[in-house]
């Protein structure tokens, strides 16, 4: 104990006078001035930054509004329209939104005594290598663009995508999600996509085979699948392009008349509207006693 206690006596105790010189400079009246005009300045830059998004955004709203409000004319495509509209609304307000945060940043980081000249070069640097390590990242990133650019299909559309069909539920930068008819959610990269078909820019052919007995009277028979056929199209008036109609005979099969019923409908509404042209169908052929041919076994003796 003795010991330490000659060593702490023989110590030099004294703070440093350029220490001392430093930390007192750090909180002195003219330092706390510079610290508030530079608190000052950033709080211009933010509020400058958030008023100029505002600005840019409510402008690209006004000229997507503008765009929209040109073709109302056309009232097949209005809804598709405002689709991408919005889409496309929603993308460049990201990108200007993304830029004026970088920008705010940067003269923030300058003001407060970074060098901005390193920051930038660093970014450069990471940027490369990034690039480099993601291509299908970046493959991803401009492919989505060009679906929305291009307007291959919209949220809310049917399509099929190579082997996908279902309907747009999302249109990212990345990726595309379709449900599909069992109502599998399907995440499809947009750099993967290759083969596009869109069921909702134009109205979709459907049709009704029905086999007739070759002992019915088919021009009576063709009468009561026609009364069928407006039946089904007063239910489905608003997705029907072309109403259901009966072209008539198609084919002459082994054991039957094939006659046709024909229509075309939008929204991919074509499958139950010809499950409900089948139970009208045979609804009133049943009850004009018209057969409906099926197989039969016959035995002679």
């Amino acid at each position: 104990m003795d010991e330490v206690e000659q060593v702490m006596e023989n110590m030099d105790l004294q703070p440093d006078p350029e220490v001392t010189k430093y930390l007192f400079g750090l909180f002195s009246k003219e330092a706390l001035w510079s610290y508030a005009g530079i608190a000052v300045k950033i709080m211009i830059v933010i509020i400058l930054v958030l008023l100029i998004r505002q600005i840019a955004c409510h402008l690209i709203d006004k000229l997507f509004r503008n765009r929209l409000t040109m073709t109302l004319s056309k009232n097949d495509a209005v809804a598709l329209e405002e689709k991408r509209l919005h889409t496309l609304s929603k993308l460049f307000k990201s990108i200007v939104s993304y830029v004026l945060y970088f920008i705010g940043i940067i003269t923030c980081l300058d003001m407060i005594g970074f060098s901005v000249t390193t920051i930038i070069a660093g970014a450069g640097v990471v940027s490369l290598a990034v690039a480099f390590g993601a291509q299908s990242i970046v493959q991803d990133l401009m492919s989505g663009i060009f679906i929305v650019l291009e307007d291959q299909y919209a949220v809310g559309e049917y399509v099929q995508i190579d082997t996908v069909q279902g309907q747009v539920k999302e249109i990212g930068m990345k990726t595309t999600k379709v449900q599909t008819v069992d109502g599998h959610l399907m995440i499809i990269a947009n750099g993967s996509i290759g083969k596009v078909i869109n069921y909702s820019r134009a109205a979709q052919r459907g049709f009704v085979d029905v086999g007739i007995a070759y002992e019915e009277n088919l021009e009576h028979a063709i009468a009561v699948m026609q009364q069928a056929c407006d039946k089904v199209a007063q239910q489905y008036q608003d997705d029907l392009e072309e109403q259901p109609n009966v072209v008539g005979a198609i084919a002459l099969a082994d054991s039957a008349v094939t006659v046709r019923a024909t229509f075309t409908a939008w929204n991919w509404k074509q499958l139950p509207i010809e499950r409900e042209l089948r139970k009208e169908i045979k609804t009133a052929l049943e009850a004009a006693n018209v057969e409906i041919s099926y197989p039969k076994i016959q035995l002679v003796k």
